[in-house]
């Protein structure tokens, strides 16, 4: 289990200059909220703030519906070569 729900998650993707930040996840009073900073990356990172993401933790799809739960699912160490979740500062 995470330590402290993060309020901030880069969604970072493998490009020619290497990984490169190209969404953020960000957590407040309103929920979850969807910041694109590549069009080119757009879909994948609204199909994880649409569909959800697995949460190993617990073994199921979480949503941004479920605010703290999404974004600790962002923090789980993933088998992914071309793309990442970070922490935002």
């Amino acid at each position: 289990m995470v330590d402290e729900v993060p309020e901030g998650m880069g969604f970072y993707a493998l490009t020619e200059t290497g990984m490169t930040k190209v969404a953020v996840f960000r957590r407040g009073g309103d929920g979850v909220t969807l910041e694109i900073l590549d069009e080119r990356w757009e879909s994948m990172a609204r199909k994880y703030y649409t569909e959800g993401i697995l949460s190993y933790r617990l073994g199921a799809v979480v949503t941004p519906a479920h605010p703290e739960r999404f974004m600790e699912a962002l923090t789980e160490p993933r088998n992914m070569t071309y793309y990442a979740f970070r922490r935002e500062p």
